[in-house]
């Protein structure tokens, strides 16, 4: 859910850090809204504008991996490959995020935000659009390349556009708001597109149109144009209303490879390399629930005698239960967090993901009670383990290479996602739907175990050092 937004949470924990330690940024304020103090150029249109956008964000880009089913039936695909595809999606999607990210935030600072935010969007619109239309699956991969770029623009610009618009003072208060935007925005787009596949269904199109072979057949064509639809609208809301002009000009950045080298180096540090090995689960958690949940619930309700729209809908239903419960957990876990040690938060998580993710293994009608149980359990789970882990990162990393181990942290979660997909995706179709979310499960047990392991050796070097 939040897989593109874990940066700006980072981002908040390094604010608290330098406020801790005095640091203060000189900046000139401008107008106050509520709680948050915006800089001097930026106008109350504009953060409106920004809300906007955070609130269809995390929806956008998440809606393709929701109703991949529907996809997939569409073109009568074998039940029995759509795991491998699924995974497969992913791992394109996430090849392409990773490769065009940092030029979508260099091209930024020279055309300025607006343009390159809009454009995210607009190219989402494309995918939408066009994936439906494929064929093959051939096509569906090429395809999937227009909504990673759409995903790639997007991830960088929400938060830069909220640093560029927020006082210092208050972006911590900002970075919290769109997190809730993006959750709440998730739960509700979400909740309505569900209902487009049964609505299209049943919907008796005019005759020129069957004659044109647009019929009810094309269900799962109509939902995804109406989310091209959407996104277009998006876009240009976001282009008429957000600030004009390029950003102020900003440091040279060091290269990838030489931030990756520096973030390597800190690994040194025993929490540096649990936070970065939590980094690899933590966004694993994310990629099986996004890549994989859905489908599953699809495919079960499906072979209950439902259609494959009602199947869908009942599917999107479930995922959206899963993510309502991971907004209050946001709210609960960073509660909890600011009383332990990062560690101990971090073992604590892990125990409740591991719980989340291997119950489902024990579900054996997802109708019943036992599955909002374990939807509950997933939503926690699946927020504890991601926002565990970034604490850690947030306070471990140190001020004079924070940069680059934030970097790191966010490279191993590639890693994750990718091994998951991959991983997750053969076991999907040769073991079974759950199968995946067993993998993560006991990978969550195993950081449990490192987190036990290196809190027992850190004391025990305080009880030899007070000897």
């Amino acid at each position: 859910m939040y897989c593109y937004l874990l940066e700006n949470i980072i981002q908040n924990h390094s604010i608290k850090l330098e406020r801790e330690r005095g640091i203060n940024t000189n900046q000139e304020m401008g107008l106050k809204i509520g709680p948050i103090v915006l800089m001097p150029d930026i106008e109350k249109r504009h953060l409106y504008t920004l809300f906007f956008g955070a609130f269809f964000g995390i929806a956008s880009m998440s809606f393709v991996n929701v109703f991949n089913y529907s996809i997939f039936s569409a073109l009568e695909l074998p039940e029995d490959q759509f795991g491998r595809l699924a995974g497969s999606l992913t791992a394109v999607q996430e090849v392409v995020v990773v490769s065009v990210i940092g030029f979508f935030g260099a091209l930024s600072d020279r055309v300025g935000r607006r343009i390159v935010y809009s454009m995210g969007f607009f190219l989402l619109g494309i995918g939408y659009f066009i994936y439906p239309l494929a064929d093959n699956i051939s096509q569906l991969l090429f395809f999937r390349i227009f909504v990673a770029l759409g995903c790639a623009a997007n991830t960088v610009m929400l938060p830069t556009v909220a640093n560029d618009y927020v006082h210092d003072s208050t972006r911590g208060r900002l970075i919290a708001f769109t997190s809730i935007l993006n959750g709440l925005g998730l739960v509700l787009i979400i909740s309505t597109f569900r209902n487009f596949a049964t609505f299209y269904e049943q919907l008796e199109a005019p005759n020129f149109l069957i004659n044109l072979g647009y019929d009810t057949a094309n269900w799962a064509q109509y939902t995804f144009w109406s989310a091209s639809a959407m996104v277009f609208i998006v876009s240009v809301v976001l282009y008429m209303n957000l600030k004009k002009g390029a950003a102020e000009a900003t440091a040279k950045k060091d290269s990838y490879f030489s931030t990756l080298k520096i973030a390597f180096k800190e690994a040194k540090n025993p929490r540096v390399a649990l936070a970065y090995t939590a980094g690899i689960v933590s966004r694993g958690d994310l990629a099986v629930v996004s890549t994989f949940f859905a489908l599953w619930l699809g495919i079960e309700f499906q072979s209950m005698g439902m259609s494959k729209p009602e199947a869908q809908k009942m599917a999107a239903l479930l995922y959206v239960a899963v993510q309502a419960c991971a907004i209050p957990g946001a709210l609960l876990i960073n509660f909890f967090i600011d009383k332990f040690d990062r560690v101990v938060a971090l073992a604590i998580a892990m125990a409740i993901a591991a719980c989340g993710y291997l119950y489902l293994g024990f579900i054996d009608d997802v109708t019943s009670n036992q599955m909002y149980f374990g939807v509950g359990l997933l939503g926690l789970g699946e927020i504890f383990a991601n926002i565990s882990a970034i604490s850690l990162i947030g306070t471990v990393a140190p001020a004079k290479a924070r940069g680059a181990v934030i970097g790191g942290f966010s490279f191993f979660g590639a890693v994750g996602i990718f091994l998951v997909a991959g991983i997750g995706g053969q076991i999907f179709d040769s073991i079974g739907p759950t199968a995946p979310f067993t993998l993560v499960g006991i990978a969550n047990i195993v950081l449990l175990l490192l987190a036990l392991l290196l809190l027992f050796v850190e004391r025990k070097k305080i009880t030899t050092d007070l000897r």
